[in-house]
């Protein structure tokens, strides 16, 4: 294989200098060595810096707690400048917050402001050149409790325009705050801020709260203390639906052939969450009992509302309007009367009972199709009682005729 060689002018070839690389590598290694000297004198060199803005921490609060029921009210947002010296390459891994600057209250009784001495905790390797300032002032006060009302402020909803938003309900809806007397002197309540955006139903969110003014200025202070570090917040989306007003009857007489029967208002709007409404399909106001209305009449009965839900248009009672028709009523005159048990004596001689049923049937009808009956079996002791009688009727005539009101009959027990 041929060699490869560089050539002079003259065609001539030309070898690699040696020297010439020996001599930059020597250049290399002294510029290196310069440097390194330069970084370690630099590094290893005793240096000194201020630190700005230490904050000042109050230690003993605690023991100041127990010992006098006393509390902080203001000094622990000071900040101290603190200077140290030290190797550069130390320093430069610290800041304000890795230096501890503390003052102790240890030892205060009474309430008042204190002008107390600042020391200095640094890490290792530092040494403390000075402080500035020296000192500080912290005020103290009595502790005490309050308790303040939790109010929560809803912003930035949007819901259905058929929906409407309810009152935000908190839990617990009052809070109990302990701290300086003074401080808790101007708190007035605590603030939960909900933005919700959009919702398409009542929403429970459990969020933090601030302590307030009553101009709603946050009041801040570390030595406060809340009863619950969050509440729970119910914002109810509340829906409409309109569901009739209906009565029911105990026996079954009335119907469209014997009775009419109307009900006004016949509905109602109803507003609540849906959960409290989707199952609502009417609302009950009344079970007429037949044997007891013995003439037409009109009466007004207040509406139940279920468990969840208002009137949406204040509507709280109706009024029930019943009209016999295609019926009449009579009176017999019954005097066999049966007494089911022993050692009795019947007072009552005769009973007037009162039927009602279509024309045709109640003008055809004859005392012996009533049969009167009452038990005094049950009854314990003697002397005179008033006994519930029991009327009945032939089963050709069930559904159809029936007695009116309550029938009763006097009997003397041996």
């Amino acid at each position: 294989m041929d060699k490869l060689y560089s050539k002079n002018a003259s065609g001539e070839p030309k070898k690699a200098s040696r020297v010439s690389s020996i001599i930059a590598l020597i250049v290399c290694f002294m510029v290196s060595f310069v440097i390194w000297l330069y970084v370690m004198q630099t590094e290893n060199h005793e240096y000194e810096e201020t630190f700005t803005r230490v904050p000042i921490v109050i230690s003993d609060v605690g023991e100041l707690s127990e010992s006098s029921n006393l509390s902080v009210i203001s000094g622990w947002e000071q900040r101290v400048s603190v200077t140290v010296k030290g190797r550069r390459s130390d320093i430069v891994n610290y800041s304000d917050n890795d230096i501890n600057a503390f003052v102790s209250v240890a030892g205060i009784t009474h309430n008042g402001t204190y002008n107390l001495d600042i020391s200095v905790e640094l890490p290792a390797g530092l040494q403390l050149v000075g402080i500035a300032p020296t000192s500080t002032q912290v005020t103290v006060d009595e502790v005490g409790t309050k308790t303040v009302p939790v109010v929560a402020k809803i912003t930035g909803v949007k819901h259905a325009a058929d929906c409407e938003l309810g009152e935000p309900v908190a839990n617990p809806a009052e809070i109990t705050v302990t701290g300086p007397v003074s401080v808790l002197e101007k708190i007035t309540s605590a603030s939960v801020e909900l933005e919700l955006g959009q919702i398409s139903g009542s929403v429970v969110a459990v969020a933090p709260f601030k302590l307030v003014n009553k101009n709603e200025e946050t009041v801040d202070n570390p030595y406060v203390t809340a009863s619950v570090d969050s509440v729970t917040v119910t914002v109810p989306l509340y829906e409409t639906k309109t569901v009739p007003l209906t009565v029911a009857y105990k026996y079954g007489y009335y119907n469209d052939n014997t009775c009419t029967v109307t009900v006004e208002p016949a509905v109602i709007v109803l507003k609540g969450e849906n959960s409290a409404l989707k199952d609502i399909e009417s609302i009950l106001i009344k079970t007429l009992d037949e044997k007891q209305i013995t003439s037409d009449r009109t009466e007004t009965v207040t509406v139940p509302l279920p468990s969840g839900v208002v009137s949406k248009d204040g509507i709280t009672s109706a009024k029930i309007s019943i009209t016999h028709k295609n019926t009449i009523q009579r009176t017999f005159k019954v005097k066999d009367i049966d007494i089911v048990g022993s050692n009795y004596t019947l007072i009552t001689e005769e009973l007037d009972i009162i039927l009602r049923g279509p024309e045709s049937i109640i003008k055809r009808l004859t005392v012996a199709s009533i049969e009167v009956s009452a038990s005094v079996e049950d009854i314990s002791g003697t002397g005179e009682f008033r006994v519930e009688a029991e009327i009945k009727l032939p089963d050709t005539y069930k559904g159809i005729v029936y007695e009116l009101g309550t029938y009763y009959i006097q009997i003397v027990k041996k």
